[in-house]
């Protein structure tokens, strides 16, 4: 009987021996699949909205419409063959972590694939379809380098876009892996990117028969942790009426900061359309660097390295956007606008590496002529932040 009894107790003890030696092999064999993963490298993600996903002003893919924008990836992989890429939104950036959705985003709508390299790539169907925080695509498995993807790019149909998150002011990531099998399985790159929603500078113009601007703006001055700035809302005009007058000019700041840690450098964008009343518009100064011509219907905006609220140790503005300091009146102070920029967002500045904490003084101008309509001018105009990592 003793002799059974201590077969069996060597029996239980080789059994559970081999259950643990089997999950050992197990999880070392996960363990080894994560850690021979190479890291994609120059990756980033451009969105053609910050909007938060409530916001629906403006056409889709515009600066100002949250709610169907397209968002474009550039990245460059080890080089070894891919057949399948997953790109999965979180909240937070490190792979291999429990992934939660960011609040309101949705990419399940998207149909198509953009960008210069969709040729030959497909999204994944059924269970590995778009949903609203992950899209699969695959193509015959071959190697790849650098990329370029966008998805929601509207060119499928009326719902082939992606809705931002409908929080203001909330970064997100999305989490990229490629596969060597055309059935996300098998993982050879993985890399994270990162972007934001943000809060939009609304600008009100009034214009009555004696035309002035409202002007006004709110500045909080940086602490350690880069504290956002407040106050969305921007008046340009007399201080006594708020109103324009065509025989002098005026003007107006509104401020963007940016800290990143990006070392592949972050380029900073403006999108917006001029001033309008209904069919009425004061015109926009244009593409070229152009001086304050009061009695001339004008608006235009640039960076002012003279206002002490600027700050500028990383980032740098960007021709004609460069020349907005100084004395309206002197004709040294120049101005700029694209109202192509609606649709294909203008660079105002731009970072070579990373960026500690940066504010940008933008000034508005706004003159018109003895012919402008009365009435209430108004635009909004969006600032999108672009990091390369």
């Amino acid at each position: 009987m003793n002799h059974i009894k201590g077969f069996v107790r060597r029996g239980s003890l080789l059994t559970m021996a081999l259950a643990l030696f089997g999950l050992w092999a197990v999880a070392d064999v996960f363990l080894l699949g994560h850690a021979d993963a190479a890291q994609i490298t120059s990756r980033k993600m451009t969105l053609s909205s910050s909007a938060n996903g409530n916001i629906t002003t403006g056409a889709a893919l515009s600066g100002t419409n949250g709610a169907k924008t397209k968002h474009t990836f550039d990245f460059t992989t080890s080089g070894a063959s891919v057949g399948s890429i997953e790109f999965q939104y979180c909240t937070t950036p490190l792979p291999g972590t429990t992934c939660t959705a960011p609040t309101g985003l949705d990419a399940s709508t998207v149909t198509t694939i953009g960008g210069t390299s969709a040729t030959g790539w497909s999204l994944g169907t059924a269970g590995n379809a778009p949903t609203a925080s992950r899209i699969r695509i695959t193509h015959t498995a071959a190697a790849i380098n650098t990329v370029n993807f966008a998805f929601g790019t509207g060119s499928g149909g009326a719902t082939d876009y992606i809705k931002n998150p409908t929080t203001d002011n909330t970064s997100f990531f999305v989490r990229i892996t490629t596969f060597s099998d055309t059935a996300w399985t098998t993982s050879v790159d993985q890399g994270t990117v990162a972007n934001a929603t943000a809060d939009q500078i609304d600008i009100t113009a009034k214009v009555q028969e004696t035309l002035n601007f409202s002007v006004g703006s709110t500045f909080t001055a940086p602490t350690a942790s880069c504290v956002a700035l407040t106050n969305a809302n921007l008046p340009l005009g007399s201080p006594s009426d708020g109103v324009l007058d065509f025989t002098q000019a005026y003007d107006a700041h509104s401020y963007f900061r940016l800290s990143t840690n990006a070392n592949g450098g972050t380029v900073i964008y403006y999108s917006g359309d001029t001033l309008k009343n209904g069919s009425n518009t004061i015109s926009a100064i244009g593409t070229t660097a152009t001086a304050s011509a009061p009695g001339t219907s004008q608006f235009g905006l640039g960076i002012d390295s003279g206002d002490t609220n600027h700050s500028f140790t990383n980032l740098a503005s960007t021709s004609p956007y460069n020349q907005a300091n100084g004395v309206l009146s002197a004709g040294t102070t120049k101005f700029a606008f694209s109202t192509a920029s609606v649709t294909a967002p203008a660079q105002i500045a731009s970072a070579a590496g990373t960026v500690t904490c940066d504010t940008g003084s933008v000034r508005y101008l706004g003159n018109i002529s003895t012919t402008t309509p009365p009435g209430i001018y108004t635009t909004t105009i969006s600032y999108l932040a672009v990091p390369t990592y």
